[in-house]
């Protein structure tokens, strides 16, 4: 697939005067993630010029993600807990879902839009878990952004999301949408407005790839990422999507095939990311409207699927 963005398009991005932008502590963060010489305490000490921000770190730090023994009580602790990678991406994270909110132009629903970015950002991890990733933290940050190109595109192409609606559930459906329209894709988009934030490499290059499964590298850890970016959207379906749209047979599938996940595991998994997504849903100020059904997403998985084995 051809992964570049048209002149006529690219134009109309450049031109674009409200595209999506990172807040002024994340513009510090991006810029320090840039420096050769960076240090922890750096990054610990911009953190704590925001004190919203640091609280939800802290938060996080000591949330059932981590599950820690000694509660972290400073931002000096849970950077340090986190490491650079890990504080950067759940910093920018939360910085940046703080900023870019609300309805802007179309038949976006943007409450939705970001459950699901944010399911997708904790399945991404908890796959990273499962599959022993070496930095488990790296995979948040472009499983929370991997569709903010459906944001720059919303902006860009003002109607191109109009009468959207339930179908937005329907990811496969976006894609041939935006192609048709756009003659590109959200996932594309998404890495270059990215890269046009100066986010580091790591995280755009898995955004660009989010979508594609025909996985082509040589790096054993860069192609578990991929596939764990790759997954998370599939993985975070299960659990936003109307009960009749979910498809929990073609993402076991996905899952034994791509990464050797069984059954089993798979609905355990799914039950992880379930408990999870309801403690950060409310860390990031996201409402969740159907918590009953998230709650029940394990019991459903295994009527559904058991039933068939």
């Amino acid at each position: 697939m051809d992964r570049s963005i048209d002149e006529s398009m690219l134009a109309l991005l450049k031109q674009c005067k409200d595209l999506p932008t990172p807040p002024a502590v994340a513009s510090k963060i991006i810029q320090l993630s840039n420096e050769q010489h960076a240090d922890l305490d750096t990054l610990a000490s911009i953190v704590a010029m925001d004190p919203a921000l640091s609280a939800k770190i802290l938060s996080i730090a000591n949330s059932s993600m981590y599950m820690r023994r000694i509660e972290a009580d400073s931002i000096e602790q849970a950077v340090g807990m986190f490491g650079w990678s890990g504080t950067l991406n759940i910093a920018l994270g939360f910085a940046v879902i703080g900023s870019v909110r609300g309805a802007f132009t179309s038949g976006l629903d943007y409450d939705y839009f970001w459950l699901r970015s944010l399911a997708a950002a904790i399945s991404a991890r908890a796959l990273g878990q499962m599959s022993s990733s070496s930095n488990v933290e790296v995979l948040f940050l472009p499983g929370l952004l991997q569709d903010i190109g459906m944001l720059a595109l919303d902006r860009a192409i003002k109607d191109i999301y109009i009468g959207l609606e339930d179908r937005q559930q329907d990811h496969v459906y976006i894609t041939r949408l935006e192609h048709k329209i756009a003659n590109t894709d959200h996932a594309i988009i998404g890495e270059w407005l990215l890269n046009h934030w100066g986010i580091p490499k790591e995280v755009t290059e898995l955004v660009g790839l989010s979508h594609i499964s025909n996985f082509k590298t040589g790096d054993e850890q860069l192609l578990t990422n991929q596939k764990c970016i790759y997954l998370s959207g599939y993985l975070s379906d299960c659990l936003m999507q109307d009960e009749d749209r979910k498809s929990f047979e073609k993402v076991a599938f996905l899952m034994h095939k791509e990464m050797n996940i069984s059954m089993g595991d798979f609905i355990s998994l799914l039950g992880h990311v379930a408990s999870q997504f309801q403690e950060m849903a409310a860390l990031f100020d996201l409402q969740v409207k159907n918590s009953n059904q998230i709650q029940s997403v394990t019991e459903l998985a295994s009527l559904v699927l058991l039933s068939e084995s």
